[in-house]
């Protein structure tokens, strides 16, 4: 009890919501929000009520967080939903909900919606538009009720210097993503003086790694992480174990060079390719000489477009799958 009173207590603010990663927009605005938060260093936690176990989380943060943030309709369709808010009259709602969604949602749950009703004339609600706030005043008697908008994220430009080459991976910062062996490898790049640059495009995913390189570019995550490809010399996966990449499959897809540890999957479909190398012992020595033999070469680009058409295009895994399918057992 004293370690969830602890965890959950620290958490300057809770996120809860249905919908992350789903074709809709309602995630996206408050999905931002969380990430910058984090990369500001503040304590935020989001819990995404599609997945397993979220229940116990839920009610231990509104058991002992100090602040959460309900986003969007979703978490209502759910009894513990309606009942956390109503256990709560300081938790914010988040709506970007219409009057057609919201009779919708009346509609479907009745019992629920007249819980709703009461949540939404005592609790903070924030929303998108003066014209969204005019409706829940109207239709609920809304005391406290904020705009906030929504947010966009522009894709973020890269300043890849034209007098270097620049080496990039995508993925969230933890070990097993290869932190450390490519921190030492920048390290050895950067006591060579040699003109390489090393960016990693991807959120944190632990708070124990303790203080990052300085001889890589930290980029946090973002919206669109092709770009830092599209402008990479070098795709360097410094993983330790992934099954296959779709970051690498983008940068093949690019026609850049890869470099990639043997363990990986990925290595199956570059082992050969000339432009890309497979480092055989998961050392910083062995990437530092596998991201120089790749440098050496100019990429075999219609070899990478070939792979992508036949091992990981979307026609090519619809066929596959299609035709096992089909197979009578």
């Amino acid at each position: 009890m004293k370690r969830l009173v602890r965890f959950y207590g620290s958490r300057e603010l809770v996120l809860i919501g249905n919908d992350f990663f789903s074709e809709g927009g309602a995630w996206r605005s408050i999905y931002r929000y969380f990430r910058q938060e984090e990369a500001d260093g503040r304590s935020v936690m989001l819990i995404d009520r599609r997945k397993q176990h979220t229940f116990r989380q839920m009610l231990a943060a509104a058991c002992f967080s100090p602040r959460i943030l309900v986003n969007g309709l979703g978490p209502f369709s759910r009894w513990e939903g309606v009942l956390t808010c109503l256990l709560r009259k300081d938790i914010l709602i988040y709506l970007h909900d219409t009057a057609y969604m919201v009779k919708r949602y009346a509609k479907r749950h009745p019992w629920k919606f007249r819980f709703f009703r009461m949540i939404m004339r005592r609790n903070p609600v924030l929303c998108v538009s003066e014209q969204m706030r005019d409706y829940y005043c109207k239709e609920f008697g809304a005391a406290q009720i904020h705009v906030v908008h929504e947010a966009v994220a522009l894709p973020a430009t890269p300043d890849f210097e034209p007098a270097f080459r620049h080496i990039v991976m995508v993925g969230s910062v933890e070990e097993r993503k290869g932190v450390k062996l490519l921190s030492e490898v920048a390290e050895m790049a950067a006591t060579r003086a040699l003109p390489w640059r090393f960016h990693w495009v991807g959120a944190l995913a632990s708070q124990s790694l303790g203080p990052l390189s300085p001889n890589v570019r930290w980029w946090g995550w973002q919206d669109a992480p092709h770009e830092f490809v599209k402008g990479a010399d070098i795709f360097f996966l410094s993983s330790v174990d992934d099954p296959l990449p779709l970051a690498c499959l983008e940068a093949m897809a690019l026609g850049k060079r890869c470099v990639v540890y043997r363990n990986t999957g990925i290595a199956e479909l570059l082992a050969g390719i000339r432009g890309c190398s497979v480092y055989e012992d998961y050392s910083a020595a062995a990437a530092f000489s596998a991201i120089n033999e790749a440098l050496a070469a100019r990429p075999d680009s219609p070899a990478l477009a070939r792979i992508i058409e036949e091992k990981a295009s979307v026609g090519s895994l619809v066929s596959r799958i299609r035709q096992i399918a089909e197979i009578k057992i």
